[in-house]
């Protein structure tokens, strides 16, 4: 290899890297990449094998898209390291629930719905409802709980209590 093509190779793949940088750079909004946390978690045991839980959650988009909330779902994962799923409630019901639960407390932020938008550079506080077919000692003894909201076209903001 002579000397001169050897500057040439690398000058060619300095520039390369460049442009390729600057692609990236301009583009960096554009990938929706939503995160949140889970703030306070309350719960209610409905029955001997149900409890119900309140989640308040903050959700952040710092993209330039807006994310579009296509689903939410929570799950428990157990000491013994399986999971169970939970089953939100919809968000019309919630106010029969704080009616019917006043140990719950007040409803500190609206409830989170299919098709809520979250603009960029947003950021939002939430609640959602769940019900879980575990006993409340069981619950008491999980490892974390988590919280899964879908955009509708696909990125997903995982938010755990741990």
């Amino acid at each position: 290899m002579s000397k001169p093509f050897g500057i040439g190779f690398g000058v060619a793949l300095a520039v390369i890297l460049v442009i390729v940088w600057i692609a990236y750079a301009r583009t960096k909004g554009n990938h929706l990449e939503p995160m949140g946390k889970i703030g306070k978690v309350r719960t209610q045991q409905v029955d001997e094998n149900e409890m119900f839980v309140i989640l308040d959650f903050s959700l952040q988009n710092d993209s330039d898209r807006q994310m579009v909330v296509r689903s939410v779902e929570s799950s428990l994962e157990m000491p013994d390291g399986s999971s169970v799923d939970g089953h939100v409630v919809a968000a019309k019901d919630l106010d029969n629930v704080f009616k019917n639960y006043p140990m719950l407390g007040e409803q500190y932020n609206p409830p989170l719905r299919a098709r809520d938008v979250l603009r960029g550079h947003e950021r939002i506080d939430r609640m959602v409802g769940v019900r879980f077919d575990v006993p409340e000692s069981e619950f008491g003894k999980r490892k974390d709980l988590a919280l899964r909201i879908e955009d509708i076209t696909g990125p997903v903001a995982e938010l755990k209590t741990r």
